[in-house]
């Protein structure tokens, strides 16, 4: 079996996981497979994600797979799970659960690749390859503005396919999910646990820009108020990984959307703002511009008017999506500035006058320029509701402010 030598700096072992992860698809399939070159595809932090070739397999049709391991979760002296352990088990079983979910869904409608096998303790998973596609993060800024084009009108029916294939999983995902966490007895608490507090996570940002000396518009502040809620409303709700970044959405043969982390049930409009907002997670894209968003929305918004036809209502759309813009600038301050998409909750506790803002480094403050910008032109560019001027002028400012700071919005 060829592997790379670990090497000391290495968390995870290639060796390590090739030979659990033959261990797993001989278990599941059969046989003995061979699992050899592997080629590390670049794990996000400390997980590690290879491809490698399977041998031939009369039970397994797959020639290359792809393996995810996560870093081992240490036990306590008696044996027993602390908080952190349990808590990083069970953001393992829900990317588990998310990906048994939507391997339930037709072919044509499934947005990932199919889990082969897992293991949930081991924090191991044997994905099938999507192949040899560009992710978006290199389509987004290459030059050919009708290559650009294209790839969004198909990232735009792929999110709609996605959402009206799972319009109504809700419940099969959320029983999926109490098995697997009364399997690894996780109590039934810690089934919420990669649930995204977005109205948490919207006050949270916006407690760091009033503790950074900014006045936010009471406008601001209801369209905030808003994105939380929507995210309440089950009939506008669907199966999301939510934290979309372009370097996790590849396009092959179909758009391929990877890493389950955070995925759950939410509202579909935030995923449409999410690229709207440039991906408010990742700091390589630039916004895009008018005609691109265009294209983008109206494929995505055909695609899913046969199950929310309230997407064509005049002036409708745009305000959902203009609470969802609100929110994602806000939960983007908090995440940049956090770290985490979980909730800080001493948060609020620090002194008073602190400037939140001068803390953060440039590149995260040129990020959140760059949600903001998104939000400005946005408010600027539809004229559906008049509460949007002030949302645009409270952008406005907010940009002079980070200006100052030395952000820069990234734009093309």
């Amino acid at each position: 079996m060829e592997g790379r030598p670990r090497e000391d700096n290495d968390v995870l072992s290639i060796d390590d996981a090739l030979d659990s992860a033959a261990h797993l698809l001989g278990s599941r399939f059969g046989g003995t497979p061979e699992l050899t070159h592997p080629e590390n595809l670049g794990g996000s932090g400390d997980s590690l994600v290879i491809r490698v070739k399977v041998s031939p397999n009369p039970f397994l049709q797959e020639r290359t797979v792809v393996i995810k391991q996560l870093p081992p979760v240490a036990s306590g002296d008696n044996g027993e799970r602390g908080d952190a352990d349990a808590e990083a088990i069970s953001a393992m079983i829900r990317e588990v659960v998310a990906y048994q979910y939507t391997n339930t869904l037709a072919e044509e409608h499934r947005p990932g690749p199919q889990l082969l096998a897992h293991d949930i303790d081991d924090r191991i998973m044997v994905l099938s390859d999507s192949g040899d596609g560009r992710n978006y993060s290199d389509i987004l800024t290459m030059d050919d503005e009708m290559e650009r084009a294209a790839a969004l009108r198909k990232l735009g029916r792929a999110l709609g396919r996605m959402h009206v294939a799972t319009a109504d999983g809700q419940a099969a995902f959320d029983t999926l999910n109490r098995r697997q966490h009364s399997r690894h007895n996780l109590p039934a608490s810690r089934v919420t646990d990669r649930d995204v507090d977005v109205v948490a996570l919207v006050e949270q940002g916006l407690d760091l820009l009033r503790r950074s000396g900014v006045t936010v518009d009471p406008t601001v502040e209801e369209f905030a108020h808003e994105a939380g809620q929507r995210q309440s409303r089950t009939r506008v709700q669907a199966f999301t990984p939510f934290d979309l970044t372009p370097d996790n959405i590849m396009l092959a043969d179909t758009v391929v959307f990877l890493d389950y982390e955070w995925a759950g049930f939410r509202d579909i409009v935030s995923d449409v703002a999410c690229v709207i907002a440039g991906f408010p997670h990742d700091i390589t894209t630039p916004l895009l511009d008018s005609e691109e968003l265009r294209e983008f929305i109206e494929s995505w918004s055909t695609e899913v008017s046969v199950v929310w036809p309230a997407v064509r209502e005049e002036g409708r759309l745009e305000k959902a999506l203009m609470a969802s813009l609100v929110g994602w600038a806000l939960m983007s301050l908090s995440l940049l500035y956090h770290g985490t998409l979980a909730v800080i909750e001493t948060s609020g506790s620090a002194a008073e006058g602190v400037r939140r803002l001068d803390h953060m480094p440039s590149e995260h403050l040129s990020d959140l320029a760059t949600t903001v910008e998104a939000v400005r032109r946005f408010a600027d560019r539809n004229q559906v509701d008049e509460r949007f001027a002030a949302v645009r002028d409270f952008a406005a400012e907010l940009l002079t402010t980070l200006a100052k700071l030395g952000a820069q919005p990234q734009i093309r």
